[in-house]
């Protein structure tokens, strides 16, 4: 088995978040083409001894962060995902003019990508939905042009959010499941965020 590809990573606004009830989110947002996504888990590592050896160990997760590296962060990402404060003009049809950057909080939101990986000679298209983290600039960097090109990524910090989503009192961080084709695994992740897609009549 082998990883060959990572696409699609989208923000999903939160609406609602109460717990003990399900999530609801706004329309997704594109966050910029995806290179890698790294999902470093929190895991409890305490173990309890007895009679000079492990008699039981707790193995919880108590959280997770994602490092997101991605080909360019949309200009409408910048808002939403960052929470960045939009300058809008004050023409009869209002344009963006510019962000202002603060220490304003960003903003709660889902996260969903899409991981190819091949397996015998099939590809699977796994998919993730995260249910509540928030989102930081990995800060910003910039070079002069030399007679080679250095490709530069921007990428994007999270912190994971533990949810209760239901009354089953268990804490919740991220749903997946694997499909044969990435128009399933994209299905799968639009009804996670309760999103119907727009019909293309074209």
């Amino acid at each position: 088995m082998a990883y060959i590809g990572m696409r699609t990573p989208k923000f999903w606004p939160i609406t609602t978040r109460t717990d003990g009830s399900a999530i609801t989110y706004g329309n997704p947002v594109e966050i910029g083409p995806g290179v890698r996504a790294d999902v470093a888990f929190d895991v409890n590592d305490n173990p309890d001894y007895g009679d000079d050896v492990i008699i039981d160990n707790d193995k919880g997760i108590n959280g997770y962060t994602i490092a997101l590296e991605t080909n360019d962060v949309a200009l409408e990402a910048r808002g939403s995902v960052l929470g960045w404060t939009a300058k809008m003009s004050t023409a009869t049809t209002p344009a963006l003019e510019y962000y202002d950057v603060t220490g304003a909080e960003p903003p709660e939101g889902g996260f969903s990508f899409i991981r190819v990986k091949m397996f015998r000679g099939t590809k699977k298209y796994e998919a993730f939905f995260f249910h509540a983290l928030q989102f930081s600039d990995g800060g910003e960097s910039a070079s002069t042009q030399q007679k080679q090109i250095t490709w530069n990524h921007p990428t994007l910090n999270a912190t994971g959010i533990g949810c209760y989503l239901d009354s089953s009192g268990e804490v919740k961080f991220f749903r997946y499941m694997q499909f044969d084709s990435e128009s399933a695994a994209n299905t799968w992740i639009n009804s996670m965020g309760g999103y119907t897609p727009p019909v293309n009549n074209g």
